[in-house]
């Protein structure tokens, strides 16, 4: 039987708490603070690595694999987003030098370069 006061019922509850905080942080852009968090995560995670010996809380633990799962989604979400922004002030910075074209599927076209190049008429 676990104990409420079992240290890795404990564990699985702050990391709960964290897993959530991890999610917050992702969903309003507040980067700076998953350092932190990321810290917080591995410290529970040494709790519950050591406590690995005693009979788990298995409905906790897949809950918490269920917050994680939820977090690598926002994770990789984001990711994507930032790079999507990055590739977004690339070109930004590129058309302030000059002129930018694109091909007909749509992919970045350097002006001048051999068989790019279209005459009018």
């Amino acid at each position: 039987m676990i104990m409420p006061n079992d240290p890795q019922t404990e564990a699985v509850n702050r990391m709960s708490v964290i897993l959530d905080a991890v999610r917050t942080a992702l969903t309003l852009a507040e980067y700076d603070q998953l350092d932190a968090l990321t810290g917080a995560m591995a410290g529970e995670l040494a709790v519950l690595e050591r406590q690995a010996h005693r009979p788990a809380n298995k409905p906790a633990l897949l809950r918490l694999q269920s917050r994680a799962d939820r977090n690598a989604a926002c994770l990789l979400a984001a990711t994507r987003g930032m790079k999507s922004a990055r590739r977004r002030l690339e070109d930004i910075r590129a058309a302030r030098s000059g002129l930018v074209t694109y091909d007909l599927k749509g992919r970045r076209a350097e002006p001048g370069l051999p068989g790019q190049i279209t005459r009018r008429v």
